[in-house]
């Protein structure tokens, strides 16, 4: 091969030999270059002046090509099988090929050439050809990229070049355009009354300044180091729930509306009303590519999240009577809801883990029913004071005024000394959370780490279901400074866990090369931006407010151009994508109006069929309510479309920018390089064309749910493919036993497995001991 470095070209030895061979033919003299065998003739042979080809490729020489010359220049090509050239070779070599400078870049051709970016083959032996015969020829078949051994190999199989979502159709018009930096701080609307939210008990409350798992019981010497007292749980039909202050909807929330009219809000909301729809704004400005790992270090998440949209309903609730705007409510969509024991026992476990022991008598049906009671004890029963109130904050940002209920309380902790409290389920539970006989299950816990049987498992859990995330969303909304989780299996506690806010930023919204850059230019603690994620989620969450409000607004302005439809109630779906043939992430939104009527039928559509696990019903008949209730939802959504509106349909595009810079961020996955860099997010919102179909199709998405985790679950009751025992040695060394790979069917040995283990702790764990320092 002969490389000439100068003009950017590799020119195969073929090529240049036809070259060679017509330039002999015009001047009838010898050879043009030199070849190792030649480096011996004399200098005294006569020079050779360069000659001008350019006009043979014009086709103004006499200079002409035969068929089979063309023949021969192609087999050579192929045969001599080039790298990648220049695409403007023609003209350099005709123009240099007999040049001094041309001679020079020939002694040198040992020199490693710059390796080659694109593969241009193909298209330079179609050029070179159309060039001397003006006919085209068949293009090469494309070649394999290879790359030279002085090509560094890429961090990452991604592109850091900007990728360009594809055009939308012509019938797309752009509505909004629109380019934000959020500066205004999220505000806390009323003074808490800390008096009245729940602190935790049981000593759990040194959790909260130790990081990490603490077991309920060591799993080794089963020593406690809480309360033996939070080893059995009460079940749920022992509970008095009727003691405890019920869930208020954010629709039937008279005050929450009141407020909202006092701050002069248009809408309004609460925190389990608006994390679905938070998370998928997560997905569109952080761009979520799973297998990023320098941007999302984390488990990636499940295909539900991938896969299910948000869904709330946005109801007219009021006017404000010192401006006459309508006030809304924005509320979670519960048609294809149904409860489950988990739900319920929720409220249960929270009233456990904030109660001392003897008060907590008091939550129980037991107490309820005395048949001797005191009077005063009555009278506190029958006192609606005596109940404990929900506490709320009430913070507020642009025109959205939001809810948050206030679980636990410590002042030793940062902000106003709130959090949250969250009873974790054990996966065995979780995957089978449909079971009515979920109290049955006995899978444990008592490992650190581990696939199964360990809090890592629960843990990775947590971030992949995407139940994480929407902790941390509520945390932010109720301006509160963390998590605490407590991980049980229904019947047992197994272990408790703080999680810091800020901790799980670092999980959600941090970015390896903050890690490794963060320091530099660093003269003191100050300039080392460790809280970088936290100002990134909080940024972000700022942002998603402000586009969710601007489209709100649209949607509502949409609307009313419909007379009949004016100051009506929507169902709004939200749901962020790839788009196909790009990296990046598009929100598709869809709007369709509801009547009064159909708002109320859509909340109570669970109620409407026996599902839920107090219903005393056989496995078989709760799946065959469960499809009607799939099947009829699904009609009614269908019929919600038929209006003359029918599906508003929309989405939503962003870009980053950041300093002073005018072009958006060109990585896949913007970021700050600190929290002083400014940040500015263009988003535009185009309207599309009205189609039913993707709105349906992602109400399907969701209503399939209904009936598929529990078909699952009722096949793997009746499949004996499998058996499992520890006290049969016949049955466990038998042949015939088949191998357990379904997961389902694998945590359900692992609960058998927890049995067993229950029972060989039960010697030790019948004369319980705690935990108590040397003297």
């Amino acid at each position: 091969m002969l490389v000439i470095r100068k003009f950017g070209f590799i020119e195969g030895k073929g090529v240049l030999r036809f070259r060679l061979r017509q330039v002999r033919n015009i001047h009838g003299t010898g050879s043009l270059l030199k070849d190792k065998n030649e480096e011996s003739k004399s200098s005294e042979e006569q020079k050779i002046s360069p000659v001008d080809l350019s006009s043979a490729l014009k086709h103004t020489s006499k200079l002409r090509v035969t068929n089979q010359e063309l023949a021969t220049l192609d087999q050579e090509i192929d045969l001599s099988r080039t790298k990648k050239i220049s695409k403007k070779y023609t003209q350099d070599i005709n123009r240099n090929v007999l040049s001094p400078e041309v001679q020079n870049a020939i002694k040198t051709q040992n020199t490693p050439a710059p390796p080659p970016t694109r593969n241009l083959r193909s298209k330079t032996n179609s050029k070179l050809l159309v060039g001397f015969s003006g006919k085209p020829q068949p293009k090469a078949p494309p070649k394999r990229n290879t790359l030279s051994k002085h090509t560094p190999y890429p961090k990452s199989s991604r592109s850091t070049k900007p990728h360009r979502a594809p055009p939308l159709t012509k019938e797309a018009i752009e509505i909004v355009s629109e380019t934000i930096s959020v500066d205004e701080d999220v505000k806390q609307v009323q003074q808490l009354d800390k008096s009245k939210i729940a602190r935790l008990a049981h000593k759990l409350d040194r959790t909260l300044f130790s990081p990490g798992v603490h077991f309920l019981q060591d799993p080794r010497t089963r020593i406690y180091n809480f309360t033996p007292y939070l080893k059995k749980i009460i079940k749920v039909d022992e509970f008095n729930f009727d003691s405890i202050e019920t869930f208020v909807s954010v629709s039937k929330d008279q005050s929450l509306l009141k407020v909202a009219e006092q701050e002069n809000k248009k809408f309004y909301s609460s925190t389990s009303s608006m994390t679905s729809a938070l998370m998928q704004f997560y997905l569109l400005l952080n761009n979520y590519m799973p297998n990023t790992e320098e941007r999302f270090p984390f488990p990636k998440f499940s295909g539900a999240i991938e896969r299910v949209a948000s869904s709330v309903i946005v109801q007219p609730k009021g006017k404000n009577s010192k401006t006459d705007d309508i006030i809304y409510a924005v509320e979670s969509d519960k048609s294809a809801d149904t409860e489950i024991l988990l739900s319920v026992m929720g409220h249960c476990l929270e009233a456990l883990l904030t109660t001392e022991e003897k008060e907590f008598e008091r939550y129980t049906l037991n107490y309820k029913n005395q048949e001797i009671l005191d009077i005063q004890h009555k009278k506190q029963m029958e006192d609606e004071d005596d109940k404990p109130q929900n506490t709320y904050n009430y913070a507020s940002y642009g025109d959205f005024l939001m809810r948050s209920q206030l679980d636990c309380y410590d002042e030793r902790l940062p902000g106003n000394g709130t959090f949250d409290l969250k009873t974790r389920a054990v996966c065995a539970i979780r995957y089978d959370s449909g079971n009515p006989e979920l109290e049955n299950n006995t899978y444990q816990i008592w490992k650190l780490n581990g696939n199964l049987e360990s809090f890592e498992r629960e843990y990775t859990d947590l971030i992949r279901t995407g139940a994480l995330l929407k902790y941390s969303f509520q945390a932010r909304i109720g301006q509160m400074d963390g998590i605490f989780v407590a991980y049980h299996n229904i019947n047992s506690f197994f272990g408790f866990q703080y999680l810091p806010l800020s901790e799980i930023d670092n999980t959600f919204y941090n970015h390896s090369r903050n890690e490794i850059t963060k320091h530099i230019g660093a003269t003191s603690l100050e300039d080392i931006d460790d809280d970088l994620p936290s100002y990134v989620a909080d940024t972000q969450f700022k942002m998603s407010l402000e586009i969710w409000e601007k489209l709100l607004k649209e949607i509502i302005n949409d609307i009313n151009q419909v007379e009949q439809f004016e100051d009506t109630a929507f169902r709004l779906l939200l749901k962020s994508s790839r788009i196909p043939g790009s990296s990046k992430q598009r929100m598709h939104v869809m709007a369709v109006p509801l009547d009064k009527e159909q708002v109320h039928t859509l909340q109570k559509f669970p109620s409407t069929f026996k599902t839920g696990f107090k219903e005393d019903i056989s496995p078989e008949e709760r799946l065959q309510n469960l499809t009607r209730h799939r099947d009829e939802l699904n009609d009614f959504n269908k019929k919600t479309t038929k209006s003359d509106l029918g599906v508003l349909s929309y989405c939503i595009d962003v870009d980053h920018y950041f300093g002073n810079s005018k072009s958006p961020v060109k990585d896949l996955h913007a970021y700050p390089r600190s929290k002083d860099q400014p940040w500015k997010l263009k988003y535009s919102i185009k309207k599309l064309p009205n189609n039913p179909k993707p709105y349906l199709d992602l109400l399907a998405t969701t209503t399939d749910m209904l009936t598929s985790s529990h078909k699952k679950n009722l096949e793997s009751t009746h499949n004996d493919d499998y058996e499992f025992s520890l006290n049969n040695n016949d049955a466990a060394q038998s042949s015939d036993r088949k191998k357990v790979t379904d997961k389902a069917n694998v945590l359900k040995v692992y609960s058998a497995i927890g049995k067993a283990r229950a029972e060989k702790w039960e010697e030790k764990d019948s004369n319980p001991v705690m935990y108590k320092p040397n003297p």
